[in-house]
């Protein structure tokens, strides 16, 4: 994967790479995952765990941190490791990685949907 990354710099394209590497980061910040999914569950239990009190406000921040972004560590990792183990080209790999974030997208909001009902039966949304 480096030596792609270097060919890419010597090539002439350092700045498309860097162009390419800013807009990665700002889709990954606004695509949903199931990264997102767990961190929302995960946060929902511990706020639960502060109010009862079997957990301290440090506890509950120092969990909170680590969870979001983990999480979202874990996810890319997941998707970048991916298409390098992925056999093919350019394109397949394309496929496949767009296959796994789109697969990651309906995951996360099913989840959110789901969250929502459970919030309208409860009585607490409307």
């Amino acid at each position: 994967m480096t030596n792609e990354i270097k060919s890419a710099i010597s090539s002439g394209h350092g700045t498309a790479l860097l162009y390419t590497a800013g807009i990665s980061f700002i889709l990954a910040d606004t695509i949903p995952t199931p990264a997102d999914a767990f961190y929302f569950r995960y946060q929902q239990k511990n706020k639960a765990k502060l109010e009862s009190g079997e957990i301290t406000p440090k506890q509950y921040w120092t969990r909170e941190a680590s969870s979001y972004y983990l999480s979202n560590i874990l996810w890319w990792s997941l998707v970048l490791g991916t298409l390098y183990l992925t056999k093919g080209d350019y394109t397949q790999k394309a496929k496949v990685g767009l296959g796994l974030i789109a697969t990651g997208v309906v995951i996360a909001v099913i989840h959110k949907n789901i969250k929502k009902d459970e919030e309208l039966l409860k009585g607490g949304a409307k």
